[in-house]
């Protein structure tokens, strides 16, 4: 399996305002690049404004798909807020554990972005209600080996660990999986970043 790259793209921190309350972002990534050095942290010059939900290893990059752009052509350009947007593959294709090279780049999967209330601060909340009914979550990966990315590479799969796609992740936020197999799957797989557990264990403790 392998896609062309749409866009790769890095994000500043910008101040917002809604209903008189303010705070800050780096989701709007518009700072669009031929070319990108990536470290263990991700991208050279990339921001998280909150550090506490967004980086780290486990978050180092936010990929997504072209897909729901083509979908909502009225939207946003930039509401999918990914560092790097594939074409053709979406949150039912990728699975968590997948092993991907992009140009000297090698990612693994971890687990799908959870949407917070900032996205309808920032965009509105029509475009919150989209990405949270269809789970247009995209994916974090962590990387495996630095490197760097041309938007002329493609994303390769090398390996597949796990039949658990981006998707089913997302929707068992709501929906607890029936099948115990694949709640210990979820909770014992060391590819599954300890944030998403966390999630999940919270999750259950719903229902």
């Amino acid at each position: 399996m392998e896609v062309n790259l749409k866009s790769i793209a890095i994000g500043k921190i910008k101040n917002y305002s809604k209903n008189d309350k303010e705070f800050e972002s780096a989701y709007k990534k518009d700072i669009f690049l031929d070319s990108a050095k990536i470290d263990f942290d991700g991208f050279i010059d990339d921001f998280q404004a909150d550090k506490r939900y967004h980086g780290g290893a486990d978050k180092a990059i936010h990929i997504g798909s072209n897909t729901h752009l083509l979908k909502n052509p009225d939207f946003d350009k930039l509401f999918i807020g990914c560092n790097i947007i594939v074409e053709r593959l979406d949150e039912k294709d990728i699975c968590v554990g997948d092993i991907y090279k992009i140009g000297e780049v090698q990612i693994q999967v971890t687990q799908p972005r959870h949407p917070c209330w900032k996205i309808g601060a920032i965009f509105n909340k029509e475009i919150n209600r989209y990405i949270v009914k269809n789970h247009a979550t995209g994916w974090y990966v962590k990387v495996l080996k630095e490197g760097t990315i041309n938007i002329s590479d493609k994303i390769v799969l090398e390996k597949r660990v796990s039949n658990l796609t981006i998707y089913d992740l997302s929707s068992f936020l709501k929906n607890k999986p029936n099948d115990k197999r694949i709640i210990n799957e979820i909770l014992e797989s060391e590819f599954i970043a300890q944030s998403y557990k966390k999630d999940f264990l919270k999750a259950l403790d719903k229902k």
